[in-house]
């Protein structure tokens, strides 16, 4: 037994290094470790219980291995779990400016749309001021949704600025804002924008990027596959799909991450990069966007653990707030609230 767990010891901190490291990995030249990556925040857990069994064993060694593994890992680790015990304080001689990015999947206008949209109306109570909108109203203005139709005044009131790009990404400000060209790729994907704009806020003029890279389409029964995995039918071919359709998607997010890391170089001023990356802290993609100078307002201000996206057994933290420059992150928060399959994030800065 115990060299059973001095082996297991080795196993688990392999795999929690690999996890923790993978992200730095491109998938367009090896996709597996993008795959691990995704499962960080279980091997951790795995790692953890693990390691209190080695300490009620006294299996002293093996207990070093892990704690060695868990030290190197931090880094990543801290960026899925931070540890923030204190906030910093307001400086009430600097201005104030608080972020929401939300994915309101078409305020699910598919659904009953004669009630009001939760969506809509958990924004507008929020009242942040600036709101990053993904999968927005695909095919319709705001104007021609009936479950909008109530808060229409009181949105037009609350932000006299707004844009609705393309179809999929927009904005909603207290401020004005101007549009700054967006990269294109040549292999583009329907559900894939970055939008931003240079809003003048009474700091100063600020660069907001929204995001929205593109989703692992997963059917509803390949999204599903993890609550099903015990219906022996099909369940090979399953998993395989899946494998396919993720390794395909993070070889996209590569390239999309790439793109909007070149405009991200172009300029070195203040900007925030907010939005749904369907993708995690320590990938790949989220690696590349951030860079040597984007740090994410959750890592520096939360505590604890968090997941934005809820649906199918897939608890991920996959939409981000970002940030570079002469901004800091006062606190960070992620609400359960609104009718999405993602939960909001809203942040508060200070300039």
């Amino acid at each position: 037994m115990k060299y059973i767990l001095h082996l297991l010891a080795v196993v688990a901190a392999f795999a929690l290094l690999f996890a923790a490291y993978g992200g730095r990995i491109d998938p367009m030249v090896w996709a597996l470790p993008s795959l691990v990556t995704l499962a960080l925040p279980a091997v951790a857990v795995v790692v953890l219980a693990l390691l209190a069994l080695l300490v009620l064993c006294r299996q002293w060694r093996s207990a070093v291995i892990l704690v060695g593994a868990l030290f190197l890992a931090w880094p990543t680790l801290r960026l899925i779990s931070p540890l923030n015990l204190y906030s910093d304080k307001a400086d009430p001689d600097k201005s104030q400016l608080k972020v929401l990015t939300m994915n309101v999947t078409e305020f699910n206008w598919y659904n009953d749309s004669t009630l009001p949209s939760k969506n809509m109306r958990y924004i507008l109570d929020e009242d942040a001021d600036i709101v990053l909108i993904q999968e927005g109203l695909v095919y319709f203005s705001y104007e021609q949704q009936p479950r909008l139709a109530s808060m229409l005044d009181e949105l037009y009131k609350k932000y006299p600025y707004r844009k609705k790009h393309f179809f999929d990404v927009g904005i909603l400000s207290k401020y004005p804002f101007t549009d700054v060209k967006s990269p294109a790729l040549d292999r583009d994907t329907m559900n894939y924008f970055i939008k931003a704009w240079d809003v003048q806020t009474p700091a100063g003029e600020l660069r907001v990027v929204n995001m929205h890279l593109s989703s692992l389409k997963l059917t509803a029964n390949e999204s599903n596959v993890i609550e099903s995995m015990n219906v022996a039918s099909g369940r090979k071919r399953r998993i395989q799909s899946v494998a396919t359709k993720l390794e395909s998607g993070f070889q996209t997010h590569a390239r999309q991450a790439r793109a909007l890391r070149a405009m991200l170089d172009e300029d070195s001023g203040d900007v925030l990069v907010v939005g749904d990356m369907n993708d995690t802290p320590g990938s790949y993609a989220y690696r590349t966007i951030c860079g040597e100078d984007l740090r994410d307002a959750w890592a520096e201000t939360g505590f604890g653990p968090i997941y934005t996206y809820h649906e199918h057994y897939m608890y991920v933290k996959i939409d981000h707030i970002l940030y570079r420059g002469d901004i800091k992150p006062l606190w960070c928060r992620r609400v359960k609230a609104g009718e999405s399959d993602h939960y909001p994030v809203v942040a508060l800065f200070e300039w």
